[in-house]
C-alpha cells in the first residue's frame, strides 16, 4: 500500500458536463418554485400536504434532495481539486445515487394516499435508526435510564403518533414499520418501468457503489484499470487507476435518478392530482 499519486493522465469526463449543467438548472427550478399558499396552487403536493403525514413526505423529499446536491457539489470539487482517486468520488456518487432514489420513490406514485404513507414510511425507519443509535449507549450504567426512559416517551409520543397516522392511513404497521430495499424497488418505479431494460443497470450501479462504500474488493476491481508492476511471491504488485468509462455509466445512472427525482418534485409541486 502506498499514498495516492498523479499519474499524469487526465480523466475522460465524456458529456457529463451536460448531465452537471442539468441538475444545476433543475435545482434552480426548485428553488424558484411559486409558494402553494401565496399562489392557491391546487397541485398534488398541496392535496397531500392538507392531509394525514403529507407534511412528513414533502419534508423528506427536500431533506434526501440536499443531501443528493451537496454530494454532488462536493464531488465535483473534489474531482477538481484531489484528483480521480480510488475510492473517494465513488464514495460520494453513493449517498447521491441513494438519496436521489429515496426522493423519487416517495414521489412516484400516482396515488396521493401511497406517497403519504410511503413519507410516513421514510420517517418511522428514521425514528428506529435514532432509537437504535441510542440504544448503544445502554451498556453505560450511569446513562441506562435515562435511554430507557428516552425510549418509553418515545412510545407515548412519536411512535404513538406513527401508529395513528398509520391506522388513518389503513396502513398496517407491520408495512410502515417495514425497511425499503433499494435493489427491490429500483425497478418498480414508473419511469424506469418505462425503459426495461434499464433496471438491471440501475441496480448493478447500487450494489457497485455500495461495494465501494464498504471497502469491497470486488468494486475496485470493476471499477479500476490495472497495471503489473512486478511479481511477488503469491501475486503481482499491480498500479490500480480508476476506470472512466465505469465511473462514468455509474454517474449518468446516478444523475438519471436525481434528474427524474427533481422532475417528479416539480410536477407534484404544480400540476393537480390526476
Amino acid at each position: 500500500m502506498r499514498e495516492p499519486f498523479l499519474t499524469g493522465e487526465s480523466m475522460g469526463l465524456g458529456n457529463l458536463q451536460i448531465y452537471w449543467q442539468a441538475i444545476d438548472q433543475e435545482f434552480k427550478a426548485l428553488d424558484a418554485l411559486p409558494s402553494l399558499e401565496g399562489h392557491r396552487l391546487l397541485s398534488a403536493r398541496a392535496f397531500d400536504q392538507a392531509q394525514v403525514a403529507g407534511p412528513r413526505t414533502y419534508m423528506e423529499v427536500i431533506r434526501y434532495l440536499g443531501v443528493a446536491r451537496d454530494n454532488h457539489l462536493a464531488l465535483l470539487a473534489l474531482l477538481k481539486h484531489h484528483g480521480a482517486t480510488l475510492w473517494a468520488p465513488w464514495s460520494l456518487l453513493r449517498p447521491t445515487f441513494e438519496t436521489s432514489f429515496y426522493a423519487a420513490w416517495l414521489l412516484d406514485p400516482d396515488d396521493g394516499r401511497e406517497r403519504r404513507t410511503r413519507g410516513l414510511r421514510c420517517e418511522v425507519n428514521d425514528c428506529y435508526q435514532q432509537r437504535s443509535q441510542r440504544a448503544a449507549f445502554k451498556v453505560l450504567p450511569e446513562v441506562r435510564h435515562l435511554i430507557e426512559k428516552a425510549e418509553k416517551d418515545l412510545d407515548r409520543g412519536s411512535l404513538k403518533t406513527y401508529r395513528e397516522e398509520a391506522a388513518k392511513l389503513g396502513r398496517p404497521w407491520d408495512k410502515v414499520h417495514q425497511k425499503v430495499n433499494v435493489a427491490d424497488e429500483l425497478p418498480k418505479l414508473s419511469f424506469v418501468k418505462q425503459q426495461r431494460e434499464f433496471a438491471p443497470f440501475l441496480v448493478a450501479t447500487w450494489r457497485l457503489l455500495s461495494g465501494f462504500e464498504h471497502g469491497l474488493g470486488w468494486a475496485l476491481l470493476n471499477g479500476t484499470h490495472r497495471k503489473v508492476e512486478a511479481e511477488v511471491p503469491g501475486g503481482f504488485t499491480v498500479e490500480l487507476v480508476i476506470d472512466d468509462e465505469a465511473f462514468l455509466l455509474a454517474a449518468k445512472s446516478t444523475y438519471f435518478l436525481l434528474l427524474s427525482a427533481c422532475h417528479l418534485l416539480k410536477r407534484r409541486h404544480l400540476e393537480p392530482i390526476r
